[in-house]
């Protein structure tokens, strides 16, 4: 279910531009893999951010950071860097310019979720596609190792036609984009119903560590019902859900001839016997183990359902989904390799994302209808 990726005979080249949370853990990601990438340079209006990279590095989640070249401005990023993309982590608005100049400079962008904040943002990023710009959007939790896995046995037929899903793993449009691939839909029109619901829960631990005690805040809980007609899709998040020690991640897909629940799938075979399996996580480092600590990849029945490409690099499930992301990229821009996440489907999330916060406002059924990306054109190689 997992394929190999098309070889490259060197590290990317990659560029940053920002130096927020955000950045600082791709930051990390990126370093652990030296023999894979190469960071040219972070570009950041921060003259203190500027100072410490060219010194000690960023920080990122307590952890510290390597030195890098600093740049005043994506353009000497470019210039003196040389990337072979540049990866932005500026918020929606504030990176529509930015992806504009680096597009005019023939420069491939990997730009951050969501790719842009309103359908008429979304609408003339796409233009700026189909004219030729290669941009790609930075979503990554499909290519979680225990997801990857799950959506690899959906699509593998072995649970015959998926009918429905539920899906509670990421908030808005992350989680949304797992439904749809779940769920075999692209631009297909949906009619959705949603609720938000304000509620008290046990703190989570947060960026800097455990909560104190044990005390109670303030969450809000998201669910919406996407039916596609043939098809329904349940997303479901609370704010709180990332870190939580009392809310836990679950998908759940069902099909004619079998279930996903979690990591238990079960299916009927054509002889009419019943199955029950796991998909088995495998890892080095545990008790006895000597290897290492990494993630090999999940195992199902015997046969890779997915496999991790990048070990022996010590990242958690999220640090991976990003790596990946990188390295899709990367393969993408410089072997012709399948696209990671094109402006299309980034705006279908966001989409769906902004329907699912008016039917919850409104209380009302609301009916999607095909947007200028359903009819996309991918963007063009950039060897």
């Amino acid at each position: 279910m997992s394929g190999r990726p098309v070889p490259l005979d060197r590290p990317v080249r990659v560029g940053i531009v920002g130096s927020g949370f955000r950045a600082r853990t791709m930051l990390r990601v990126l370093q652990a893999l030296p023999g894979r990438f190469e960071v040219t340079g972070v570009a950041t209006r921060s003259t203190a951010d500027r100072e410490a990279l060219a010194t000690t590095g960023l920080p990122a989640a307590g952890l510290p950071g390597s030195p890098a070249p600093a740049f005043a401005s994506p353009e000497d990023l470019v210039a003196k860097g040389a990337p072979d993309f540049v990866a932005l982590t500026l918020p929606a608005g504030a990176a529509q310019a930015v992806v504009r100049t680096l597009a005019a400079a023939g420069v491939p962008v990997l730009q951050e979720t969501p790719a842009a904040g309103t359908v008429r943002e979304l609408a003339a990023l796409q233009e700026l596609v189909d004219g030729g710009a290669c941009v790609q959007v930075a979503e990554q939790y499909h290519l979680e190792p225990l997801v990857a896995a799950q959506l690899g046995v959906a699509a593998s037929g072995l649970l015959g036609r998926v009918t429905d899903a539920h899906v509670s793993v990421a908030h808005d449009y992350h989680g949304l984009s797992v439904l749809r691939r779940v769920l075999g839909v692209t631009a297909d029109d949906a009619v959705i119903t949603a609720r938000r619901d304000e509620r008290r829960l046990a703190a989570s631990p947060g960026r800097e560590g455990d909560p104190e005690g044990l005390s109670l805040v303030g969450t809000v809980h998201s669910t919406a019902w996407l039916d596609f007609g043939d098809r329904l899709g349940v997303y479901e998040f609370d704010d709180q859900q990332y870190r939580s020690w009392v809310r836990s991640p679950t998908l759940v897909v069902r099909g004619e001839l079998g279930e996903v629940r979690d990591e238990t799938v079960r299916y009927v075979t054509a002889e009419g016997t019943p199955v029950r399996s796991r998909l088995e996580r495998v890892a080095a480092g545990g008790a006895g183990s000597h290897e290492g600590l990494f993630l090999r990849g999940y195992l199902f029945e015997g046969r890779w359902a997915d496999r991790n490409d990048l070990l022996p690099a010590r990242l958690a499930d999220d640090e991976l989904s990003i790596a990946r992301l990188f390295d899709r990229m990367g393969r993408h821009v410089l072997a012709g390799a399948a696209a990671p996440y094109e402006v299309a489907e980034a705006a279908q999330d966001q989409y769906l994302q902004l329907e699912v916060r008016r039917a919850a406002e409104t209380g009302l059924p609301v009916r999607t209808t095909a947007q200028p990306w359903a009819a996309r054109r991918g963007c063009r190689r950039h060897a």
